[in-house]
This record gives C-alpha cells, structure tokens and sequence, in this order.
C-alpha cells in the first residue's frame, strides 16, 4: 500500500478542505503581516485573522498593542499597496508566558564547615540578639 501525502486529506471532506483553506489564509496573512509591520512588533503579535476587513491582531502586551494602535495607519497603507482589503486594525492582548526553564531554587543547604564556622562565632560573642539569632539557625539546620 502506498503511503499518501498529508494534503490528499485535507481534500478528503468539505470540513477538512475549509479548515485547511482557513489555515492557509491565516499563514498567507501572517507572513504579509511579519512584511509590514516593525520586526520588533511582528515578532511579538500573532494574526488572528480578518473579519469584515477588519484585521484582527493578538499582542502579548499592552504596550505593544499601544504601538501598534499608534502606528495602524502606516500599516493600513502598506497592506493597501500590498493589495489586501484591510480597512481596520482591531489589537487584543493576550499575554505569551513561555514555560518557566530554571526548577524551582531550594532551601539552601549549609555544609559541616559552614555549620562548624557558625558555631565557633557564636560561642565567641557575648550575650546578643546576634548570637541568639546564631544559635536560632544552627537549631534550625540541624532539624
């Protein structure tokens, strides 16, 4: 049995054509828009798609849906000589937080030195808050 490519699929059914062909508009639109716009808000707003000529925009943050609010104009007219029918921009914010990379950071461990040190500087300072709060620490580390 030959192996069919994954587009024969998306033929396969009227549902499956349409949702490819929104897909595909949806990446046709987005290249125009990383064309157009500043490289610093094209890498940080995604298409969301057209409505009524209407293009619809997702920032992830407010200051950036500000600037691009500020600049639609600009970008409107290069869309026109792009030949696309854009007659609105419509930015909404919805914030990106990328998946956290460090682990979560621990309580810190003394080591038999440091434990050792401690107690030393302890035994040597009079009666204080420092060495109560001293020998507070060392209670605690050692539990």
């Amino acid at each position: 049995m030959s192996a069919r490519k994954l587009q024969s699929y998306f033929g396969a059914t009227a549902t499956l054509a349409a949702l490819a062909g929104q897909a595909e508009r949806m990446r046709t639109l987005q290249r125009h828009w990383e064309q157009v716009a500043p490289r610093p808000l094209a890498e940080t707003c995604q298409v969301g798609g057209v409505q009524d000529q209407v293009l619809v925009l997702y920032a992830n943050n407010g200051a950036i849906a500000a600037k691009v609010r500020q600049i639609a104009p600009t970008l409107l007219d290069k869309f026109k000589k792009k030949g696309l029918e854009v007659t609105a921009i419509q930015v909404r914010v919805q914030v990106h937080r990328p998946a956290p990379d460090k682990k979560p950071v621990g309580r810190p461990q003394l080591g038999s030195a440091g434990m050792n040190s401690l107690r030393q500087l302890a035994e040597r300072l009079e009666a204080s808050p420092l060495r109560q709060a001293l020998e507070r620490m060392l209670e605690r580390h050692e539990n």
